[in-house]
């Protein structure tokens, strides 16, 4: 990451700037650095903000855990893509009966998942085996066909020029369902639809979803969505039928391929590629631009 633009991105937010639009003007091509730096300086709002209004913040998590309720069994294998700060899939799993085997939580941000893992960890303690990491949901860093539930509130909705490309990951790595909760621009009003189109978000989920060979299941509008200008709805999808299946347990992988990642003492490690992924306070960081070539590690 260019540290001058990381600086500049820092005074623009001091001054109620845009900052992703600072950046994308400065790098083209660049969503997903942009994604990242704008939130890594917004780290702790959701969690202060979800303080400040959790009455309202709960009745949105509440609904959407009774929804995720009927996906998973304590077998399942859960990945929260865009995970945040984490308060959101915390209180959504707390408010669920039978717990889930495992839930992976991926975030851009290292900062807001290093401030999430607190709110977990106060909301769960080590009852459910949790593990974050930093990750782009462009190349998620698990083998093909290792969790059995995908999920994310509100994770991929800025990614509309990119939503084909994020949804065949997810079917690379689901082995069941995605249960989404995203923006729906079809229940939206046409100021609503303006705003979206605007924004760049995410439309016409349906027929990506077809196109890449999967089923949109069900679409639930969801009654407490923060936003009438972004209402959200929870995309039950079924992933397109394979005969792959992983069963090796619990791994790691070079971000989007299948080449197992070594947790070594102060890195995670491919023998396969030389490959080497720095760990920051027990977060690993897999991204392919954190990548270290270490062939004689």
């Amino acid at each position: 990451m260019n540290y001058k633009l990381f600086l500049e991105c820092r005074d623009a937010y001091k001054n109620g700037q845009n900052v992703m639009d600072l950046v994308q003007k400065s790098v083209p091509n660049s969503r997903s650095l942009a994604i990242e730096i704008a939130y890594d300086l917004q780290a702790g709002t959701y969690i202060r903000d979800f303080y400040n209004n959790e009455e309202k913040k709960r009745m949105y998590t509440d609904e959407g855990g009774d929804i995720l309720e009927r996906h998973i069994n304590k077998d399942s294998v859960i990945l929260n893509v865009g995970a945040g700060e984490l308060w959101t899939i915390a209180l959504m799993v707390d408010r669920i009966s039978v717990k889930p085997k495992m839930v992976y939580n991926l975030e851009i941000s290292w900062s807001r998942i290093y401030k999430g893992c607190s709110f977990w960890n106060d909301i769960h303690g080590a009852s459910i085996k949790m593990k974050p990491l930093v990750a782009d949901m462009l190349e998620i860093p698990l083998p093909t066909k290792s969790v059995d539930i995908v999920t994310s509130s509100h994770a991929l909705e800025a990614n509309g020029s990119q939503l084909s490309e994020i949804v065949n990951e997810l079917f690379r790595v689901s082995r069941d369902k995605c249960v989404l909760f995203e923006p729906c621009y079809e229940l939206c009003s046409k100021e609503g639809r303006e705003r979206m189109d605007r924004l760049g978000y995410i439309k016409d989920v349906e027929n990506v979803v077809k196109n890449l060979g999967g089923s949109v299941e069900n679409i639930i509008p969801i009654t407490h969505s923060s936003n009438a200008l972004n209402p959200t709805a929870c995309f039950i999808i079924k992933v397109p039928p394979s005969y792959a299946t992983y069963e090796g347990g619990s791994h790691f992988t070079v971000p989007g391929t299948d080449y197992l990642l070594e947790h070594k003492k102060d890195c995670y490690y491919s023998i396969d590629t030389g490959i080497a992924f720095p760990i920051l306070k027990g977060i690993p960081i897999l991204k392919s631009d954190s990548a270290i070539l270490a062939s004689k590690y």
